[in-house]
């Protein structure tokens, strides 16, 4: 109504009331539908396993599944069969063909610690050393053995070295998950007597010693008693 008809007492005009919408129709077997939905999908996570866990876990550069080990090394008087070849001249080396002398088994990362191959150059320097306890060394890294066969020659490596791009010898010995990398031993050393029996091993990246290059006097003290008692 205008100012004028309020003035003049006019009657105003009554207002139209708009429609009312109708309100939308419910249907309430929706959300017993969801419901459903739902306490199925939670059943099925008991029938099927794994239907909601994540992917695997990751595995070797060389598709090979990781140790399920603590990997601290085998256990001391455990005998370990295996069976390689060595790089540096072909020859096999094994469980077997080491029978009647004490060896020295060196695990480490490989090319990728330059420390690693300076600890096997150092190694065979008191190589006279070891002659006269009756060791012999052998090392292994997860390299191929191409990669391996030219880290042996930029460091003029005579020893033999063992290509364990699978992991397997490795995996036997124990020497995963604790190193630098999941899928590589940390600086591991085992020494098997005349007979093929572990009679002492030593992860030196472990506590306490943490380290990845071990002077060579002190490996030798290290093992001293156990090789003397072999």
């Amino acid at each position: 109504m205008s100012k004028r008809d309020q003035c003049a007492g006019g009657r105003p005009r009554p207002l139209k009331v708009p429609k009312r919408r109708d309100e939308p129709k419910r249907f309430p077997w929706k959300a017993t539908a969801i419901t459903l939905a739902v306490l199925a999908l939670v059943g099925a996570s008991f029938v099927v396993p794994g239907l909601f866990e994540s992917e695997p876990a990751a595995q070797s550069a060389g598709g090979h599944q990781m140790t399920s080990g603590d990997g601290d090394g085998p256990d001391v008087g455990s005998r370990i069969s295996f069976a390689e070849l060595d790089v540096v001249d072909g020859r096999e080396i094994s469980s077997q063909s080491l029978r009647g002398k004490k060896t020295l088994l060196f695990f480490s990362e490989g090319v990728m610690c330059q420390a690693c191959f300076e600890q096997i150059r150092d190694i065979e320097s008191v190589g006279a050393e070891l002659e006269k306890k009756g060791i012999g060394l052998v090392s292994i890294t997860p390299d191929s053995e191409e990669v391996l066969r030219e880290a042996v020659s930029q460091y003029g490596i005579s020893t033999p070295m063992i290509s364990d791009d699978d992991r397997t010898m490795s995996a036997a010995f124990d020497t995963l998950g604790r190193g630098m990398h999941a899928d590589t031993p940390g600086h591991a050393f085992v020494l098997v007597d005349e007979r093929g029996k572990v009679v002492w091993q030593r992860d030196y990246w472990l506590d306490p010693y943490r380290t990845m290059y071990v002077e060579p006097a002190t490996l030798l003290a290290d093992f001293a008693d156990a090789a003397q008692d072999t």
